[in-house]
């Protein structure tokens, strides 16, 4: 297996690794429209997706997807920058061989790189574990989310 980061041509892929994710957390299956805009903001410079490919086709096999966000700066991010992964997603073939740590080490090497110190996730229980190896922990404040009442995301 080979980590790199992900190219234009490496996109439908991505994004049909990503769609996967979801429907296996229970998300319907995504537009087109979404997979347009989702493309167009990976090509942006504070967004990157690292990808572990197979040695023979070069396909990918996993992704980890990380964006870094301007936020007002504060006694605990002077810089007002945090580091957010988007999505994790291996194709089902290739789970528990150690893909998704590979890309997600990539990942957080490039948020070190571009010296962003925190990063923040959302897992599924079953990442968990992985996340927790990666050294990541619960937040001091507790995340909660508004949805409006007419709104099914």
């Amino acid at each position: 297996m080979n980590v790199r980061t992900a190219t234009v041509d490496d996109l439908p892929r991505v994004l049909n690794l990503v769609t996967q994710m979801f429907r296996d957390l229970g998300t319907p299956v995504a537009s087109a429209e979404w997979q347009h805009a989702a493309r167009h903001r990976l090509e942006a410079a504070d967004a990157i997706a690292t990808v572990v490919a197979t040695d023979d086709r070069n396909e990918p096999i996993a992704v980890a997807v990380g964006i870094i966000d301007e936020r007002i700066p504060s006694p605990r991010r002077p810089d007002g920058r945090i580091g957010y992964v988007e999505w994790l997603a291996t194709d089902p073939h290739y789970r528990r061989r150690g893909a998704a740590r590979l890309v997600m080490t990539a990942l957080l090497d490039w948020f070190d790189e571009q010296g962003v110190a925190t990063v923040d996730v959302h897992a599924s229980p079953y990442a968990h574990p992985l996340y927790q190896a990666l050294g990541f922990r619960p937040p001091a404040a507790t995340p909660l989310r508004r949805i409006k009442p007419d709104d099914d995301r």
